[in-house]
């Protein structure tokens, strides 16, 4: 049985090199995601770059997923990385993509929490931008059966929707630390793992579960988890509404999204630099049961 990266070392050195990057700095692995391994480097002419390696479940079909995106907001002029290379190691997707330089909106936030404000409504304000791109052409032969269909099998009902929109880009893992601040005050949005042509009032539920409900990582704003939940998610509403004029109603699709986080966040438990635990889950059940009784499915 093949062992997965995590349980053996791979040496990115050799996966850059048979990219075509042999004469790369030495990477540094980042920490942070849950869907790919992760390396910063840079090249002889000073840039930095982004090497993403892709070993989960479909890794292929998600590699493909995220390219397709970031050439979406390529063209849109969305500010997210951009891809430069894309190969295989070892049977792996292998991509190479520019670094978006900043920090991740969380990272701010943990260390100056009195911005929460600001930074929320840059927060949504981005967000706002993404909906106004339309999907690609390449995700709509399977949407939307295949972002709805993202949930435990427990909760397939809830992916049995007939008013869901396939028109817009949407991220589906929109949340603080995907998205990059620079040192002049604009953001970049990362980690298009899960992207697809889809519904804003979709993505829009992902976003306001992960901020009322999803596992937190450790830092300083844990004890002050609730307070700084409400105050985020409702700087993010003003920030959108600053963009859009008005935010559409995404209660309908609340119980849904927490299924889809419930998934990611079982599939991922266990794995290095994931701090989903079996609390965590059983919080999102609750809140999924409660979304549904309410009748926001």
């Amino acid at each position: 049985m093949r062992l997965a990266p995590e349980q053996r070392q791979i040496d990115p050195r050799q996966v850059l090199a048979s990219l075509g990057y042999a004469d790369a700095g030495n990477p540094v692995p980042v920490t942070g995601g849950w869907e790919t391994l992760l390396w910063r480097f840079d090249t002889p002419d000073g840039r930095e770059h982004a090497l993403r390696l892709y070993h989960l479940r479909d890794a292929a079909a998600t590699a493909r997923r995220e390219c397709v995106a970031l050439a979406a907001c390529q063209a849109a002029d969305l500010a997210a990385p951009r891809v430069e290379r894309i190969g295989e190691y070892e049977g792996m997707p292998a991509v190479v993509q520019t670094w978006c330089p900043g920090t991740p909106l969380l990272t701010l936030l943990e260390k100056k929490p009195w911005t929460i404000g600001r930074l929320g409504r840059l927060f949504g304000r981005t967000q706002a931008r993404l909906h106004m791109t339309p999907a690609p052409p390449e995700f709509a032969p399977t949407a939307p059966a295949d972002w709805l269909s993202r949930v435990p099998q427990e909760y397939a009902h809830l992916a049995e929707r007939g008013d869901a929109s396939t028109a817009t880009l949407v991220h589906l893992d929109y949340h603080p630390l995907n998205v990059i601040v620079d040192r002049g005050g604009d953001a970049s949005v990362i980690d298009w793992a899960y992207a697809a042509a889809g519904d804003a009032r979709a993505d829009l539920a992902v976003t306001a579960t992960t901020l009322m409900a999803a596992p937190i990582p450790p830092g300083p704003l844990k004890p002050l988890l609730n307070l700084a939940r409400t105050l985020m998610a409702r700087a993010w509403r003003a920030g959108y509404c600053e963009i859009a004029g008005a935010m559409p109603d995404y209660r309908p699709f609340l119980a849904w999204s927490g299924a889809m986080i419930l998934l990611g966040t079982q599939d991922a438990i266990g794995r290095p630099n994931v701090w989903g635990t079996e609390k965590d889950v059983e919080a999102l059940r609750r809140f999924i049961d409660a979304r549904a009784r309410a009748g926001a499915g």
